[in-house]
């Protein structure tokens, strides 16, 4: 007997929904660098670590990398960079989507 295997990945959007939250956090700078006098360049990359499905809604925990670039407050008048994580965790109503086996649904 002959056989042929053949892989099959198949992705397809079982849903999709547009939400906006915050996410904020305090940010403590540490006591080596100057405090900061204003903002000059601020940018966030997100990451989701864990998703879990149930009872019709998808929790989602992750974090926003984030890097500021700010004009100190000393004396110099330099210009400093820091670099901090803040954590999220959110919930999403999907009602019509069930997890089976491992997979994704809509009912």
């Amino acid at each position: 007997m002959d056989f042929e295997l053949e892989k099959i990945c198949l992705n397809q959007i079982v849903n999709q929904k547009e939400i906006n939250f915050w996410a904020e956090d305090n940010m403590i700078i540490p006591d080596i660098k100057p405090d900061i006098l204003s903002t000059i360049y601020s940018s966030g990359n997100i990451y989701v670590y864990k998703k879990e499905l149930s009872n019709g809604k998808l929790k989602i925990d992750g974090g926003i990398l984030v890097y500021i670039m700010y004009l100190a407050d000393e004396e110099k008048g330099g210009v400093r960079g820091v670099n901090t994580v803040i954590d999220f965790s959110q919930s999403i109503d999907l009602e019509e989507v069930s997890e089976r086996n491992g997979f994704y649904m809509q009912s």
